[in-house]
C-alpha cells in the first residue's frame, strides 16, 4: 500500500517580493495620512497617529536592497527624493507665505526668517502647504544611514545601533535639527525592523498581531498617549507605542495581501503608487478648500485631496520633464531600434 502524503503547504513569498500587497499597504498608509490631517475626530486621529508614519519606514525597510554601492545609492536617492522635494518646496512654500503674509508686513524679516530659513532648514520650520515635507528629508537621511549600516555591519550590530538610537530618542524628545534629522533616531530603527522582518510570514503571527492591536487601540481609548507625532518629537510611550505600531502595520500588511486583487485593493494600490505625490500636494488641496473656499467638512476635503493629487500624479507622469523634476524619475533612454 502506497502511503498518502499530506500536501506540502504553499510557501508564502517574502514580504519584499509581494509588490502588489505593498502598494496596497502604502495606499492604506497615505489614506491614513490624509485623514489624519483633516479629520475632526480626535479619537480617530489618535489611532491613526499610532501607526501611519511608521508604516512608510517599515515598508521602505522591507524593500531595501543593500547591494548598491553607497555613492550610487546616495545619488539615486538624491534624484528620487531630494530633487522633487526641492522643486515642490520652491513652488509651495513661497505660495504659502503669499497667502499667509500677503502684505509682507514682516518687512525685511520676510526674506530670511519666513522664506530663507525654512527653505534651508526644512523640518519643523515648514508648516501649512509644506508641513509634511519633513518626511521626505528624514526618509532620505534614514535610507542613507541604514544603507551604510547594512553594508558595513552584520544585522545584530545594526540592531544594537537601532536600540541605542531609540533610547536616545526617548531621552531627547525636544531635540530639533535641520531637515527633521532628529526623527532618524526613531525612523532608522523602524526601517531596520522592516528590513529584518521582510522574510517573516506575518499571516502566521496574525492572532498575536490582532491581540496586540486591540490592546493598543484600547490604550488610546483609555486616554493614554499611545501615539507618534514624529515631526513634533513626540514618540509615545517607550516600547509600548513602538510595539503598537508594529502590531497594527502587521495586521494591515496581512489585510493588504488578502485584498490586493479586489477592486478596493486596486484602488488602494493606485493611491500607494502615487503616495509621494499625494504626500507633497494633499495639504495644498485640503487647506485651500478650507481657507479659500470655505469647505470645512472633512469628507469632501479627504476625497478631493486623494482624487486631485492622484490626477496630478498621472498628469506629471505623462511629461518626461515633469516626472524627472517632480517624481525623481530617470529620463528614458531614446530608442535605438536594436533589440536588447
Amino acid at each position: 500500500m502506497i502511503p498518502i502524503r499530506a500536501p506540502m503547504p504553499t510557501p508564502v513569498p517574502p514580504l519584499h517580493r509581494r509588490q502588489p500587497a505593498l502598494d496596497v499597504l502604502k495606499g492604506i498608509g497615505i489614506v491614513a495620512v490624509v485623514v489624519g490631517h483633516i479629520s475632526f475626530n480626535r479619537a480617530l486621529v489618535a489611532q491613526i497617529f499610532m501607526f501611519h508614519m511608521p508604516l512608510f519606514f517599515l515598508v521602505g525597510g522591507a524593500l531595501h536592497d543593500p547591494a548598491t554601492p553607497q555613492r550610487a545609492y546616495l545619488l539615486a536617492k538624491a534624484r528620487s527624493l531630494l530633487l522633487p522635494y526641492g522643486c515642490f518646496l520652491l513652488i509651495l512654500w513661497p505660495l504659502e507665505l503669499l497667502l499667509a503674509v500677503p502684505d509682507h508686513s514682516a518687512g525685511g524679516r520676510w526674506t530670511w526668517t519666513l522664506l530663507g530659513a525654512p527653505l534651508l532648514f526644512g523640518g519643523q520650520r515648514l508648516t501649512g502647504f509644506a508641513s509634511v515635507f519633513w518626511f521626505v528629508t528624514c526618509y532620505f537621511l534614514t535610507q542613507q544611514l541604514v544603507h551604510l549600516l547594512l553594508r558595513r555591519s552584520r544585522l545584530p550590530v545594526c540592531a544594537a545601533v537601532g536600540g541605542l538610537m531609540l533610547v536616545l530618542a526617548w531621552l531627547l524628545p525636544e531635540l530639533a535639527l535641520p531637515w527633521g534629522a532628529q526623527v532618524v533616531l526613531v525612523s532608522a530603527p523602524l526601517y531596520l525592523i522592516g528590513y529584518a522582518a521582510r522574510q517573516v510570514d506575518l499571516a502566521r503571527w496574525l492572532p498575536v498581531s490582532v491581540l496586540l492591536t486591540g490592546a493598543a487601540l484600547l490604550l488610546n481609548v483609555a486616554g493614554v498617549a499611545n501615539t507618534f507625532d514624529l515631526k513634533a518629537g513626540q514618540f509615545g510611550v517607550p516600547v509600548v507605542t513602538l510595539a503598537s505600531a508594529l502590531a497594527v502595520v502587521a495586521v494591515l500588511a496581512v489585510l493588504a495581501a488578502r485584498i490586493h486583487a479586489s477592486v478596493a485593493g486596486r484602488v488602494l494600490a493606485a493611491l500607494g503608487g502615487a503616495s509621494m505625490t499625494i504626500m507633497f500636494l494633499h495639504q495644498l488641496v485640503q487647506l485651500t478648500m478650507a481657507k479659500q473656499l470655505g469647505v470645512m467638512a472633512a469628507a469632501p476635503r479627504v476625497l478631493a485631496a486623494l482624487l486631485l493629487c492622484y490626477l496630478a500624479h498621472v498628469l506629471i507622469s505623462s511629461s518626461p520633464l515633469a516626472s524627472r523634476l517632480l517624481l525623481g524619475r530617470r529620463p528614458r533612454a531614446p530608442a535605438t531600434g536594436v533589440a536588447p
